[in-house]
């Protein structure tokens, strides 16, 4: 009868400790998630300051790449974040790395760096060597390179293997971005800047080709310059001077054109085209020769060989903005 009561008694405190363990882990679960959240948005605002949002994307991913964000801010996509994680002889590294949609490496941030204490600061100052370097300037083979003359990206010495851990999730990101992303082209950014935001001037009153005049502003809403809006039809016609290969019909084209405050080109941007597309693009450096010519003095001419039918479209378009202005 002893042994039945101390057996019971046991089971009790057994039912009672369980209880009150699940008691605790409902308490405590939410206070762990809710902590390990506002870590992730304080590493996320360290790779990309200032950001509005980072969404989940859904990508094919890439070796030790287990999740990618898309950062935008002022609702314009600005670069990706990279999740990975390894794990070596000493433990787990999970980080994440900050790519902006040019290839510059914004940095790499720890979630979890279950390494030696004592190696922690050696991966930490290797990590950093990273951030402002173009992802498509890295070698990544010798990226992972372990303990050799060929590796000369580590600068402190004593964590080889979490220092090529951390390599080895960043050749992966690497490889994600280019293989994955970037996955938006924003032809403001392209002209502006990653973080330029733009609003309709209302006070523009369109004509038949400069449709649409927009006010771009900087991160600190400070007006950096105007973005037109150009679209025409135009017949192209025959004739033995043009060399590339049309017909007589109507082709339409779309060029967004980004000014500064003092009316001078900083860049064009095809919308949409009907042309040949390989006779079009023939004008891209065309459009570089024009950045920072005051579109006032703008004059046509010609710096490409061939595509005269598309250069007269993007001419008379051009010629239609400098009337504007």
């Amino acid at each position: 009868m002893k042994i039945f009561k101390t057996a019971l008694v046991l089971t009790l405190i057994g039912i009672a400790c369980g209880v009150l363990i699940g008691l605790s882990n409902q308490i405590t679960a939410p206070i762990i998630a809710e902590n390990e959240r506002k870590a992730e948005l304080k590493a996320y605002s360290a790779l990309f300051p200032g950001l509005d949002e980072a969404n989940k994307i859904t990508v094919t991913l890439q070796g030790t790449i287990y999740e990618v964000l898309e950062v935008k801010d002022g609702g314009q996509t600005v670069g990706y974040i990279y999740k990975g994680r390894l794990t070596n002889s000493y433990g787990v590294i999970d980080q994440l790395v900050g790519i902006k949609k040019n290839g510059e490496i914004t940095g790499i941030q720890f979630l979890n760096l279950d390494q030696t204490p004592s190696m922690k600061p050696a991966i930490e100052t290797n990590a950093s060597v990273f951030k402002g370097l173009n992802a498509n300037d890295i070698n990544l083979t010798n990226l992972i390179v372990f303990s050799s003359s060929a590796n000369v990206y580590d600068t402190a010495a004593g964590s080889s293997f979490g220092s090529t851990t951390m390599r080895t999730i960043l050749r992966d990101a690497i490889n994600q971005f280019k293989n994955a992303g970037p996955v938006v082209e924003d032809p403001y950014q392209d002209i502006f800047g990653a973080y330029a935001t733009k609003e309709d001037d209302s006070t523009f009153t369109a004509t038949d080709k400069v449709t649409k005049r927009e006010i771009i502003k900087d991160a600190s809403n400070n007006v950096i310059g105007y973005a037109y809006t150009l679209t025409s039809v135009k017949n192209t016609g025959t004739g033995s001077n043009l060399t590339e290969y049309i017909q007589d019909q109507d082709w339409s084209l779309s060029l967004l054109v980004g000014v500064d405050a003092e009316d001078k080109f900083l860049g064009i941007e095809i919308l949409s085209s009907q042309h040949t597309k390989n006779f079009i693009e023939m004008h891209l450096p065309y459009f570089e020769s024009l950045k920072g010519v005051s579109v006032a003095t703008y004059s046509s001419v010609d710096t490409i060989s061939g595509a005269s039918a598309s250069l007269a479209h993007i001419q008379e378009l051009l010629n239609a903005l400098q009337g504007v202005l």
